[in-house]
């Protein structure tokens, strides 16, 4: 509490004091006024006056809620990242897979080709590069679905950016799962065709 608050108080107090009729005041009444002072200073820092510590504390709060909502965006910016980095990485990797199979087994077929007599072995064999290299053209429709996604998200398709953005998603996410699968349908018919062969 500052000077000019006690001052003001303290002419309040002597001015009720006078319209009430009284001439003097007691130790007692002028000790309870100064309990009553000390106690509204020790609600309030030295100097500060009542509207200066709302406002202070008012600052105080809205600091504290903007490191809270920084933290939060950071945190939320960081998955997001997080997020892409994956599926990055899960495309690249189907990609790879099939595409390197698809090519491996292309150079193997090459070269054994003339080497199986059996009709069904040829046809499995066939089947697993077919598997192959749809699961390589899925991935990349997984990967265009993903671009597109992101544009929408980022809103560069307009207002409807967001409807569209979700579903997309989904796809994008089903694609790259399917290519997976249709590696899984090529090994598991290249395996067949070698059990048959041998």
């Amino acid at each position: 509490m500052v000077a000019a608050d006690l001052i003001a108080i303290l002419r309040a107090q002597v001015g009720s004091a006078r319209q009430s009729g009284l001439s003097e005041v007691s130790l007692d009444s002028l000790s309870k006024l100064i309990d009553i002072l000390d106690k509204d200073n020790q609600s309030s820092p030295d100097g500060v006056e009542r509207s200066q510590e709302a406002l202070e504390r008012f600052k105080s709060v809205l600091g504290d809620w903007q490191n809270n909502n920084q933290r939060n965006h950071e945190t939320r910016l960081e998955m997001l990242r997080a997020t892409i980095a994956t599926s990055h990485l899960a495309i690249k990797s189907a990609l790879l897979i099939n595409g390197g199979a698809a090519v491996a087994f292309l150079a193997f077929l090459g070269t054994a080709w003339s080497r199986f007599s059996s009709t069904a072995v040829k046809m499995l064999l066939g089947g697993a590069l077919e598997y192959f290299t749809w699961g390589v053209v899925l991935t990349g429709i997984g990967a265009a679905i993903a671009y597109i996604c992101q544009a929408a998200f980022g809103g560069e398709l307009g207002r409807h950016g967001d409807k569209i953005a979700e579903p997309l998603r989904y796809s994008a996410i089903l694609s790259v799962l399917g290519s997976y699968f249709l590696f899984y349908l090529g090994c598991s018919s290249a395996i067949t065709a070698f059990g048959i062969a041998s």
